[in-house]
């Protein structure tokens, strides 16, 4: 099973790829400093809060609901402990 983390790098490589952004410049959309956004790519972030979660979504100029809206979120695929 994937942990809520993993599912989030996946969702971010899927925008970031569509978008044609880097990590980097996704950084500076969202606000969220570019060191903070590499250690959460490469997942060594612990625990990504929900705020992170709402400034990504910002910088890649789409809804929370819509970063949220995959399978891969459903309780029953994720890791919770």
């Amino acid at each position: 099973m994937k942990t809520i983390n993993d599912a989030i790098v996946e969702r971010l490589y899927k925008y970031m790829n569509e978008k044609n952004l880097t990590q980097y410049k996704l950084a500076q959309l969202s606000g969220i400093p570019f060191p903070t956004l590499k250690s959460i790519m490469q997942r060594k972030t612990a625990n990504i809060t929900l705020k992170t979660v709402i400034l990504l979504a910002r910088g890649l100029n789409i809804s929370l609901n819509e970063f949220l809206d995959e399978t891969i979120f459903n309780c029953d695929n994720l890791d919770l402990e």
